[in-house]
């Protein structure tokens, strides 16, 4: 099978490098620290260029590639370790929505996202929960209007304007509501991740919704959502193992020790080399993921695909930082160093995954049941 990039994804991971490269600076990347790592100025230019919209259709306001498409610009802004909200939002928000486009209540949200006027944002975390369709939060219908009330953890862009789908009990089960994030009876409680992002605490009260997806539907819309998710981040984890790699190859290379380059010592050259490895193994399970997700009719093999990836993920994030951090000694935690960037971002990947053990219990249960 062949994985090279399309004439279109190189352009696009060339405009993307380029665009980066300006916008994402270090220096630039430490004047955000202090306002949850969310550069609106950079997100505007995304929109201008029409990257906010890659993966959408044309009639949706986009450019008309797909999936696979998203990924590679995924793994660029990963690679620059881009402050924007671009997993939350077009993968975590959009990407499930755009199979019900033609829903009245969506009518005209994916073009307004793609030129960047709002977010589209997910809420499925709640406190004592064990499994996502395991929900406290409940909507009832008052007076022709659904209301949703509960609260809803690590809600990530809450504070923009726009939208977000989430999962609330009523009288069918569970089903999928939308919201309007500037809505009356919203409470927010910002916190700080671990990357330095503001993520969210939402109280709603009585908040006015749309019932999006029905209780029948709501397991195979959430399973997708799900199965997007974990392929678009070890996407990004690929771009992360990659380019700490790369930091830790340059910086190897310059310092000396002895008299000699220390990437000429053999346990350097072999931790490096390690690296090296994992991310082109990732790559490879990687591609083959989002490849057969993007291919309709043979579902069972894209799970077990996007699971094998996603568990080689966790392991090489975690190995890779771990091995980069290493070589570099202190000077991989200062702050005014970029490597820290990535190992943060690459902890915040791994919590996306949802780690190790319960991928492989999951894929455990598949292959099981075969």
């Amino acid at each position: 099978m062949d994985f090279s990039l399309s004439a279109t994804q190189q352009q696009l991971a060339d405009l993307a490098t380029r665009l980066f490269a300006d916008q994402a600076s270090q220096p630039r990347l430490r004047t955000l620290d202090a306002n949850g790592y969310h550069d609106t100025e950079l997100w505007a230019k995304l929109a201008e260029m029409g990257l906010l919209g890659v993966h959408l259709t044309e009639e949706q306001g986009g450019v008309g590639e797909g999936f696979e498409t998203l990924c590679v610009f995924l793994e660029h802004a990963a690679r620059a370790v881009a402050p924007v909200p671009l997993l939350e939002v077009l993968v975590g928000g959009a990407l499930p929505l755009q199979a019900l486009a033609d829903a009245p209540v969506l009518e005209g949200l994916l073009p307004k996202l793609a030129a960047g006027e709002v977010v589209c944002t997910s809420a499925l975390a709640e406190a004592r929960q064990i499994d996502v369709l395991d929900v406290s939060t409940r909507a009832e219908w008052v007076n022709g209007q659904w209301r949703l009330s509960g609260c809803k953890q690590r809600v990530p862009v809450a504070d923009q304007p726009g939208v977000c789908w989430t999962l609330a009990r009523y009288a069918d089960g569970v089903g999928v509501f939308l919201f309007d994030l500037q809505a009356t009876g919203i409470e927010r409680q910002q916190q700080t991740a671990t990357s330095g992002e503001y993520v969210f605490t939402l109280t709603l009260q009585e908040v006015s919704a749309n019932l999006l997806v029905d209780a029948s539907a709501t397991p195979a819309f959430v399973d997708n959502a799900q199965l997007h998710l974990l392929a678009a981040t070890t996407a990004m984890a690929v771009g992360v193992c990659s380019t700490m790699t790369r930091i830790g190859a340059e910086y190897t290379s310059e310092r000396e020790q002895f008299g000699r380059p220390i990437a000429t010592f053999q346990a350097v050259a072999h931790a490096l080399a390690d690296c090296h490895i994992d991310s082109e193994c990732l790559r490879g399970l990687m591609e083959q993921a989002v490849s057969r997700l993007s291919q309709p009719g043979d579902t069972a093999s894209a799970t077990e695909a996007v699971l094998a990836a996603s568990i080689y993920a966790c392991e090489a994030l975690h190995r890779v930082s771990q091995a980069v951090q290493q070589v570099h000694g202190g000077t991989g935690v200062d702050r005014d160093y970029p490597l820290f960037r990535y190992c943060l971002l690459a902890k915040k990947l791994e919590m996306v995954l949802g780690g190790q053990s319960a991928l492989i219990a999951r894929l455990g249960v598949i292959l099981a049941n075969d």
